[in-house]
């Protein structure tokens, strides 16, 4: 994944400064040391300053472990200089924030950390999740850009993420709707049939696309 595939902006910071960056808000002075908080071998991190590539999905996941701003570390001078107008902050759920989220009735977006984007982009959140993505067929961690929709707005044949009462959230696979019951007939994954009662739906949100952890 390159560098505008995940935080698309005006100035992005390269490898090598992101790297620096991060050592300096984990309090650490060597590529070593570095390389063992992101559980990799000390030459990983010289080759991601050769080649200006990164592996965003364990930089996101050091950064949520240690409350870092994925702005602060990504985009050059951030403190200094406002978010462009043509980009949006997107709110991004970890599985470790699910109960907090769940818990809190009003004002969730507010609490949640943020990835920038263009304003043009078809999804309003990032759930991570379990599920299976087109390339990879087992069950595995993956990130849904998700668009929140209404119960009336659900469509045949589409993944949503439910969040449920006391289940938290779920991707299935819409099946069928049987609107005199108010009961929504979902599958996971290769899973069997399974059926959910419109009153145990909290929120819903269409997933648009995948990308792994």
């Amino acid at each position: 994944m390159n560098n505008n595939s995940l935080l698309p902006q005006v100035r992005i910071n390269s490898s090598k400064e992101v790297l620096t960056k991060l050592k300096i808000l984990l309090g650490v002075k060597s590529a070593k040391e570095l390389a063992g908080i992101l559980h990799l071998k000390p030459n990983t991190i010289s080759s991601w300053k050769k080649r200006n590539t990164l592996c965003y999905t364990k930089l996101i996941e050091v950064c949520k472990q240690h409350n870092i701003d994925l702005n602060e570390l990504f985009l050059a001078d951030y403190s200094k200089k406002p978010i462009d107008k043509n980009y949006i902050g997107i709110p991004i759920i970890y599985i470790d924030d699910y109960l907090e989220y769940y818990l809190s009735i009003e004002g969730k977006h507010q609490k949640l950390k943020k990835i920038y984007y263009p304003k043009q982009v078809c999804f309003d959140i990032i759930i991570q999740l379990y599920g299976t993505s087109e390339e990879q067929k087992d069950s595995r961690l993956l990130y849904a850009c998700c668009k929140k929709v209404d119960l009336s707005a659900v469509e045949v044949a589409y993944s949503y993420a439910f969040l449920l009462v006391q289940k938290g959230f779920q991707r299935y696979k819409l099946i069928k709707i049987d609107q005199e019951k108010k009961r929504l007939y979902v599958q996971k994954d290769s899973d069997e049939i399974t059926e959910l009662n419109t009153d145990e739906i909290i929120e819903i949100f269409q997933c648009i696309k995948y990308f792994p952890c």
